[in-house]
């Protein structure tokens, strides 16, 4: 159902999403405020938090994203197929427009199919953040950038009546429809940003073709 939705909703671009935007930080370690009654012995075992139903925190280099150790997940995914491969947007520690790196990378864990940039050269504005905001406290965001004529898009969309989808498409040039349009397996979804990184991709410009018509139809 998450398809269809979210074909039906890329015709409706257009406004700020209802549900708005709130800075991701890293994962860490939280203690209980509340006092125990004296004496009172400790309990067994500490009771699971709940997962984040969009997202999981997870550092670099942990198997679930193809960023190497020390660097930051913008945005990663297990896509949808029997090969699990994964989709992962990387950056450097401190990075700026003029200094350390972002890159995208599809693949698997240890071997990359596709790279982009594939010198891990310094940001430069190539990557683009536009958020999506549709009919229906819909809406979400989408991370692109071109390469050899072709936009390639990593968004991540939810709403009403349970929609939650991430993916990636990769669409030709003024095409209406994607050459390719993955999806992400439910809650492989990880991020792992500090507000540092957040104000920064949020700083990237926007993609205006994508703000002007939303997402492209997936069929």
């Amino acid at each position: 159902m998450g398809i269809a939705l979210l074909t039906v909703l890329s015709g409706c671009q257009g406004g700020t999403a209802a549900n708005g935007e709130t800075s991701a930080t890293p994962a860490a370690a939280t203690t209980a405020a509340a006092e125990a009654a004296p004496q009172a012995p400790a309990p067994a075992t500490a009771a699971p938090a709940a997962p984040a139903p969009a997202a999981t925190q997870a550092p670099a280099g942990d198997g679930r994203s193809l960023c190497a150790a020390g660097e930051d997940v913008v945005i990663s995914c297990t896509l949808a197929g029997a090969e699990k491969k994964l989709a992962s947007l990387c950056a450097s520690k401190g990075v700026t427009d003029q200094s350390g790196y972002v890159y995208f990378a599809q693949g698997t864990a240890g071997h990359n199919d596709y790279l982009f940039p594939a010198d891990k050269s310094a940001p430069a504005r190539r990557f683009k953040r536009t958020q999506l905001g549709f009919a229906g406290n819909t809406g979400g965001y989408a991370y692109s950038f071109e390469d050899g004529g072709r936009k390639h898009i990593f968004y991540s969309v939810s709403g009403e009546m349970g929609l939650e989808e991430q993916g990636v498409m990769v669409v030709a040039d003024a095409a209406a429809k994607p050459e390719t349009a993955l999806t992400c397996e439910k809650d492989s979804v990880i991020r792992n940003e500090d507000n540092v990184l957040f104000k920064f991709t949020r700083s990237w410009d926007r993609d205006a073709q994508l703000d002007k018509r939303g997402l492209p139809p997936r069929n």
